[in-house]
């Protein structure tokens, strides 16, 4: 098998020290970032929210320049994800030069949105086959079987008084498996999430085990999502899967099949939160049992006031292309990390805007963003707009573009991508490093064990 996959272009000599350390670097820089919030809840200072920042970057370089791969294909894919990180990167100094944005803002910005292609473009680099291939699979599921052991776990002592209840939130909004950290953050969104992908991981590429063990995962997924109350996690995903739909349908006859059924269980479901009062639908009720919609509604006035209060702080035609500064508005940097680690991050030179300040008053002053965060105008799709502009969110669609082209190998990778672009029209999820570093690694693992069987049948 050796001799083949060498003769094929894999590369795959000896194990050497250096290999061995790109890949344990690999999976320590995603460790960081995967068990940070974890750690913090059991005392560890929070600065450990921010090692990955500086371990995964360095993963990349160390593992993408001094790769020894003659595989082709490899090198194209790396030198592709680089060309478009380099793009936004320009995108992303242009715009900060132009709105006098801090040297922090540039750093943590730019690695907030390109960390999980880093992680990904190392990953694909790296040697990687056989033994070495099984080792860095069994870790990542090993990391995400935590998650939803601990979630369960947390579902069943919690309530009970057995789990210390962090301060803030719900007893849901702390079902958050590893993620969780009090406060009533999102954590209840990325731990089952982050379950659901690994769940369908194992459903469709363990063939091996019988159908029950491959449900299982699954099934525990999405019991995490309703105990957890992770309602938008379930719309996310219904609406990934219905976007994925679409693009597999090449006759538009069979389109318009799907497109009327999707729209008839839509309206099913409609009608049952409007006419059938059972305990499972309660928390989907509060979308649409009262007067706010239309697009001068409340709701929309609530979701979209990003667009309308960013613009007013335009100076110039130039804003309109490059925004107003890496987080200066309602990316997770500027709506949320600004905010929660303000005395760490000032010191550093960290420079903020009004108009993340006046966007978030929307959250405060509105109720609706209380009962639900899918009405939250602060959402990642806005925030990179409003960050960088329209040239900015061009780059940063480039990169997903080269993900989509070159590295979704199966439906799978296209869903995580779909979904997840879905999760940034609701909050901003989708720039969760837990989130989007287990997306780049089960993405990196598939695109890895799709060449090795296309190498092994040359």
């Amino acid at each position: 098998m050796q001799n083949r996959l060498q003769l094929s272009g894999l590369h795959a000599p000896p194990q050497t020290e250096g290999r061995i350390g790109s890949m344990t670097m690999i999976l320590v820089g995603f460790a960081t970032a995967f068990f940070p919030r974890l750690l913090a809840s059991m005392g560890v200072p929070s600065i450990i929210n921010f090692v990955h920042f500086g371990l995964i970057p360095g993963a990349f370089f160390i593992t993408v320049f001094t790769t020894k791969t003659r595989d082709k294909k490899k090198l194209n894919v790396v030198w592709q994800l680089l060309l478009g990180m380099a793009i936004f990167l320009i995108c992303t100094l242009a715009s900060a030069l132009l709105n006098s944005a801090g040297i922090a803002n540039i750093a943590l910005q730019f690695l907030f949105q390109v960390e999980p292609f880093m992680l990904l473009a190392a990953i694909i680099a790296l040697p990687m086959s056989g033994d070495r291939l099984q080792r860095f699979k069994y870790w990542i599921l090993g990391f995400a079987a935590f998650n939803l052991l601990l979630a369960i776990a947390q579902s069943i002592l919690l309530p009970i008084g057995i789990y210390p209840k962090p301060v803030g939130g719900t007893i849901q909004d702390n079902i958050g498996g590893v993620f969780g950290g009090g406060g009533g953050s999102a954590a209840n969104y990325i731990a089952c999430t982050v379950s659901f992908y690994v769940g369908l991981y194992v459903f469709n590429h363990f063939k091996h085990l019988t159908l029950w063990m491959r449900l299982l995962p699954l099934v525990a997924a999405i019991y995490q999502i309703q105990v957890s109350d992770s309602k938008q996690v379930f719309l996310a995903l219904v609406v990934g899967w219905g976007l994925l739909a679409i693009t597999k349908v090449e006759r538009p006859d069979r389109l318009l099949i799907y497109l009327t059924l999707f729209v008839t269980a839509i309206a099913a479901f409609f009608w049952a939160l409007l006419n059938v009062d059972a305990e499972i639908l309660r928390p989907y009720q509060n979308w649409i049992n009262r007067p706010i919609w239309g697009w001068d509604g409340l709701a929309a006035e609530t979701k979209f006031a990003a667009f309308r209060i960013i613009p007013s702080h335009f100076e110039s035609p130039l804003n309109w292309l490059i925004g107003l500064g890496p987080g200066h508005t309602v990316t997770r940097l500027g709506g949320w990390v600004m905010r929660d680690y303000q005395s760490f991050l000032q010191p550093l030179g960290a420079t903020v805007h009004p108009a993340s300040a006046e966007v978030f008053n929307v959250v405060r002053t509105s109720y609706l963003p209380q009962e639900s965060t899918i009405y939250f105008p602060l959402f990642t799709w806005a925030g990179i707009w409003g960050d960088v502009g329209i040239l900015g969110l061009t780059g940063y669609l480039f990169i997903c573009f080269i993900v989509w082209k070159q590295i979704c190998v199966d439906d799978f990778g296209r869903f995580l991508l779909l979904s997840t672009a879905v999760f940034g029209c609701i909050l901003t999820q989708m720039e969760e490093p837990g989130h989007m570093l287990t997306i780049a690694c089960l993405l990196g693992l598939r695109w890895q064990e799709h060449r090795e069987k296309q190498l092994m049948r040359r």
